[in-house]
């Protein structure tokens, strides 16, 4: 198995296998306590051709036993010879993987043997346990695993002990279902990997006729879904999603939704000619009509996502960005003004992948399919649809 050597601070003089990438920080970062820290500029150089490529990015893993996380930044920043030769941009959105615990780096072009990048902007969260000098791990094949020799990377003191003012991440994966009957509304979700994480807190306010009521539904509670039950049609839904630790809470993901039966029958006098423009979406799209129902109750949920631009979350406001245009379009609707740039496109080609491979694991090969399989295979198809069109 190749290995990648990773220095940090002092350079060890060893000797480097054949064809392996080399990575070095240019000094050896300490955290304090309960800290987010900026990293120190990582830089990164292939020996051979093809080691560092498209397909798979660089992937920077922490050491899975210590309480450390990746911190999300929307931007990071690189330069050098692979930046001059187009092999990565300039100015690129990192991603995170693995609960926070892997840093994706895109990459444009496979890299030539001796092109390097120097990436600066990465973050580091600290919890309340100091250690001693531990590693950051390279990955070029996708694989997550350690391929790297490991040299030290940083280390977390107490000797600058500061008080924890980082609020946990948000819940993650979150979705909501209406029950057919419009009496129930079942809501699940991820709780953040955060080490201080004390607990989620739903709160709901309920316009029902002239009454509102404003309430926390439950407190600090760590569980992972929860059915509401106190509802019925008519109802308008306003629901806020905080997570907690010791001092801090987050910001909230908020959901919101009107308690109505679905229309499912085109009005009796409409002529054919005219026709709604949804429906001849519907039929550019091959939609049936159980799934343009299902389009409507979603693009709500969709709208809340786009306005509130997913918090500190890029990944999911891009995914939820398509969403809400593919739905738009469909529906023929244009409540939004909303669009997708080459930007958009550019993220969606790089970080398609990733669900395509999960999708091909979890959906395609496995015995059982995972329960997520239908919604990530609509994903895809909606990513797609974008994608081609650009071409």
């Amino acid at each position: 198995m190749k290995k990648t050597l990773i220095i940090f601070g002092i350079i060890f003089f060893l000797p480097v296998n054949a064809f392996a990438a080399t990575m070095l920080s240019e000094t050896m970062n300490q955290l304090a306590l309960n800290q987010v820290r900026t990293l120190a500029p990582m830089n990164i150089a292939a020996e051979a051709d093809g080691e560092i490529t498209a397909e798979y990015g660089m992937n920077i893993i922490i050491d899975e036993n210590n309480r450390v996380l990746w911190d999300a930044v929307d931007l990071m920043t690189a330069t050098g010879t692979a930046v001059d030769n187009g092999k990565i941009a300039a100015e690129f959105v990192p991603i995170y993987d693995d609960s926070y615990r892997v840093l994706t780096i895109p990459v444009l072009e496979d890299f030539a043997a001796g092109e390097n990048v120097r990436l600066v902007g990465a973050r580091m969260r600290a919890y309340d346990r100091a250690f001693g000098s531990r590693f950051l791990y390279l990955d070029l094949n996708g694989d997550l695993l350690h391929e790297t020799t490991d040299l030290n990377a940083y280390k977390v003191t107490d000797a600058d002990t500061v008080t924890d003012q980082t609020p946990p991440y948000q819940i993650q994966h979150f979705t909501a279902t209406l029950a057919e009957d419009l009496k129930s509304i079942t809501f699940t979700w991820q709780n953040p990997p955060d080490w201080d994480f004390v607990g989620t807190t739903m709160e709901r306010v309920r316009v029902r006729g002239t009454q509102t009521q404003d309430i926390a539904v439950f407190e600090k509670r760590t569980f992972a879904e929860y059915t509401d039950t106190d509802i019925q049609e008519g109802d308008s839904l306003t629901y806020k999603f905080f997570t907690h630790d010791k001092r801090n809470k987050s910001e909230p993901v908020v959901y919101e939704a009107v308690v109505e039966t679905p229309a499912t029958e085109e009005p009796a006098e409409e002529p054919e000619e005219e026709e709604p423009e949804e429906d001849i979406m519907a039929d550019e799209h091959n939609l049936t009509p159980a799934e343009i129902d299902s389009l409507h109750y979603f693009y709500t949920y969709y709208k809340v996502r786009e306005a509130i631009k997913c918090l500190r979350d890029d990944s999911q406001c891009l995914w939820a960005k398509i969403n809400l245009v593919y739905t738009q379009e469909v529906l023929g609707l244009s409540d939004v003004d909303v669009s997708l740039s080459d930007r958009d496109i550019y993220l969606i080609g790089i970080r398609i992948k990733w669900p395509e491979q999960r999708f091909q694991e979890k959906c395609v090969e496995a015995d059982t399919p995972d329960k997520t399989c239908a919604a990530l295979g609509k994903s895809l198809t909606r990513a797609h649809y974008f994608l081609e069109r650009s071409e």
